[in-house]
């Protein structure tokens, strides 16, 4: 991979899981990073991560759904930097009031509701907004990658507000990729299915991460420097051909019949073994 020397990203959600593995590999690939999340300690934990593998990083704490805090750690960063290349929207709504409430419509609140679609796209909308004329008038292109979630594609009996907002977050990906790829703006997308984050580790007891685990077509679960892995691709001049799309890293969940695990019943012919039981 091409290296990020001289690049400068912003990534949001950067206090632990996918954000900070992100940043973490953007930093390790040349780019100077600018993380931001609520959690300002751990924000700040990130950034010094990757100062001590020698990069030039910044930390902000604030809520990403703030559009004048989102302006001005922006125009910070240009200030600091000098340009801005790359913005990686990855903060979700992940508190643990949220994410209980976040059940089927019928129960959500519309506080939940509210709360879900400020952060997961009102969020990156506003990060878009203020961050496209940064990186046209600095860098004079960029690239954005908005992390979504395979949830974006599937119906479930609860986590109607993430579903959707994630959903909507891949139509604001296309939107974005169209109005501005002429100008050389690049906006793609990650649909993570379940990555061994400590908020999955948390929310999930061991019975659910096991039912995750079992229906993929691949026998492990999804780390975080995966998902980084593929935002630094996006990030660099090897995607400068790649755009409006959202790649999906899930392990196989979205490739198969929803009734995969009962295989072996329906076509019996075909398995000598209990390997897909």
């Amino acid at each position: 991979m091409r290296t990020l020397d001289g690049r400068v990203a912003i990534v949001t959600g950067t206090a632990q899981g996918i954000g900070r593995a992100i940043a973490l590999d953007l930093a390790a690939h040349g780019a100077s990073v600018v993380g931001v999340d609520i959690d300002g300690d751990g924000a700040e934990q990130t950034a010094a991560a990757a100062r001590a593998g020698g990069a030039d990083a910044v930390a902000h704490g604030f809520d990403v759904a703030d559009g004048d805090a989102m302006r001005d750690a922006i125009e910070g960063a240009v200030a600091r930097f000098g340009r801005l290349d790359v913005l990686c929207n990855n903060a979700y709504a992940s508190d643990a009031a949220v994410l209980a409430g976040d059940q089927d419509v019928v129960q959500t609140s519309m506080e939940t509701w509210d709360r879900v679609m400020a952060v997961n796209v009102r969020g990156p909308m506003l990060a878009c907004k203020y961050a496209i004329p940064a990186m046209l008038s600095t860098a004079g292109h960029g690239s954005i990658v908005n992390i979504s979630s395979t949830s974006a594609y599937f119906g479930d009996v609860v986590f109607v507000a993430y579903s959707a907002s994630k959903a909507a977050l891949q139509a604001l990906t296309r939107s974005v990729a169209t109005s501005h790829g002429r100008r050389g703006i690049r906006c793609n997308g990650i649909a993570p299915g379940l990555v061994a984050t400590p908020d999955a580790q948390k929310n999930l007891d061991p019975t659910m991460f096991d039912v995750y685990r079992r229906n993929r077509l691949l026998d492990t679960v999804g780390t975080p420097d995966q998902v980084a892995a593929i935002a630094t691709y996006l990030a660099s001049d090897d995607a400068a051909y790649v755009t409006g799309q959202t790649f999906v890293v899930d392990g196989g969940a979205c490739a198969h019949q929803p009734w995969y695990r009962d295989a072996a019943l329906l076509h019996p012919e075909l398995f000598d073994d209990d390997s897909i039981r």
